[in-house]
């Protein structure tokens, strides 16, 4: 359990030195005089390389091990933060945003794999490891606000790569073989695609980027609804804090849902719920009823992400988690890429309104077609505790 903890140690600081520098990226391009197409481009960047190396990364991860991984995907990090904080400019804001991406999936990876092979039920271990990535979302903003209000740009990032510093010293001294077995097989394998030949597995997938492509939305583009409407930054703040905060509630309560109700179902309904929250969130101006719908979005799109994490991992192939974890996060990425693109045109000729109600039909399409089969239900019933 020392170990576990030690994990969850690591991924919180991950976390808080990726959201601490995300949103000052824009503003301080903004600061610069970059114009909308440029930011979208910046933010763009961040999933360029994931969403082309994820799978080839969750190979390596199989072949090499996670400590190595791990290691490999700080340093990255250390330089994405530690260059632009040296030399702040718009090309190192770009390298720092494609550098950081591809690093921080070569982490992300290592230690999804490493937590989700841990002795213990796996519904608990991956969703405290998403309770830390949620804290890390609402300590990381929070922090950076200030810093970078009152003492700089170069100084938030030069915090976000102590950070990473301090995690990297950790994971070198630890022992390798609590990182998990390497396969070190040469048996060559069957092509990554023919994994998705599980359909439970593509539903698995198809449901994480809806979910990731549907939170990054909202905090992109409420902001500029909430502002529309006559909101002020601190109402949306509050809102948006409020959101990630049912979120990390949620995943807290993730395991007795799964027990009590069964992860299809679960997993059906959270998609079910921020489908019709989209819809219902440009319907109101009231501050208080964006409150209640942007908590209900955050209950749905907080357990969808860990819940389809674990099972992706239940349904792979031991040897080849990596490689699907790899897979799943090229669906993530992907979305991400791809959704600032396809909705900043969706907003440009119809209005930020038809976004929401865009994701919103998008969401609810996806609880229908991507409702697991009865034999992944029961599934849940069948897993003992590794303990």
């Amino acid at each position: 359990m020392k170990f576990f903890y030690l994990i969850l140690f690591f991924q919180t600081l991950y976390s808080i030195s990726l959201h601490s520098t995300r949103p000052i990226i824009t503003l301080y391009a903004d600061s610069l005089g970059a114009s909308v197409a440029v930011v979208g481009m910046l933010v763009s960047s961040f999933a360029l390389l994931p969403m082309l190396l994820a799978i080839s990364i969750g190979k390596w991860l199989d072949h090499y091990g996670a400590k190595r991984i791990s290691i490999i995907g700080a340093v990255g990090m250390l330089l994405a933060f530690g260059i632009p904080s040296l030399v702040p400019n718009f090309l190192t804001l770009f390298l720092s945003q494609i550098l950081l991406g591809i690093s921080h999936l070569f982490v992300l990876v290592a230690l999804q794999k490493t937590v989700g092979n841990l002795p213990g039920n796996r519904d608990k271990l991956i969703a405290t490891f998403s309770l830390t990535g949620s804290l890390g979302e609402l300590i990381g903003p929070l922090y950076s606000g200030f810093t970078y209000e009152h003492f700089g740009f170069q100084a938030t990032f030069f915090i976000a790569a102590v950070f990473v510093f301090v995690t990297l010293t950790f994971t070198l001294f630890t022992k390798n073989q609590s990182w998990g077995k390497i396969n070190w097989s040469n048996v060559k394998q069957s092509p990554s695609w023919m994994l998705l030949k599980n359909i439970n597995l593509r539903k698995a997938m198809v449901v994480s980027g809806l979910v990731l492509f549907s939170k990054d939305l909202f905090v992109a583009y409420f902001p500029i609804y909430g502002s529309s409407i006559g909101m002020n930054a601190s109402q949306i703040g509050i809102i948006l804090s409020l959101m990630a905060g049912m979120s990390i509630i949620v995943r807290i309560a993730q395991f007795h849902l799964v027990q009590a109700f069964g992860r299809g179902l679960v997993l059906t309904t959270t998609l079910f719920i921020s489908g019709i929250a989209y819809v219902l969130l440009p319907l109101t101006p009231l501050p208080l009823l964006l409150t209640v719908i942007a908590i209900a979005l955050g209950g749905g799109l907080g357990l969808g992400q860990p819940l389809s994490l674990v099972y992706a991992l239940n349904v792979s192939p031991k040897d080849r988690q990596g490689e699907v974890l790899g897979m799943r996060l090229t669906f993530n990425r992907g979305s991400q890429f791809v959704a600032p693109f396809l909705f900043g045109g969706i907003g440009s000729l119809a209005g930020i309104s038809a976004i929401f109600w865009v994701s919103g039909g998008i969401l609810l399409l996806g609880a229908h077609f991507t409702r697991l089969k009865k034999e992944a239900n029961d599934s849940n019933k069948k897993e003992r505790d590794r303990a």
